[in-house]
């Protein structure tokens, strides 16, 4: 029991992520289906409009963030798994 609780509570901590990372992911899982939709010659419509309320979320994460708030960001976003996959494989 005591091992499925650890377990448990190692998951969870681990699948927290920050909202940098969020909007990284969000934007990765975008432009991939952008892609593979253009690709195969269907309507990019219906995912515009699946991702225009996480993006617009996303494009104001940094308002009313001082400087050095706005850099600790940048420094976030490039340890996210999503941003070192964003240009590569797509």
């Amino acid at each position: 029991m005591k091992k499925i609780f650890l377990a448990t509570l190692v998951l969870t901590l681990f699948s927290c992520q920050s909202e940098v990372c969020e909007c990284a992911d969000q934007w990765l899982e975008m432009t991939t289906a952008l892609k593979k939709a253009e690709a195969e010659g269907k309507s990019i419509d219906a995912l515009l409009k699946k991702y225009e309320a996480p993006m617009k979320k996303c494009e104001n994460l940094d308002a009313n963030k001082t400087e050095a708030e706005k850099e600790q960001m940048i420094k976030e976003l490039r340890a996210c798994d999503s941003y070192k996959k964003i240009g590569k494989d797509q």
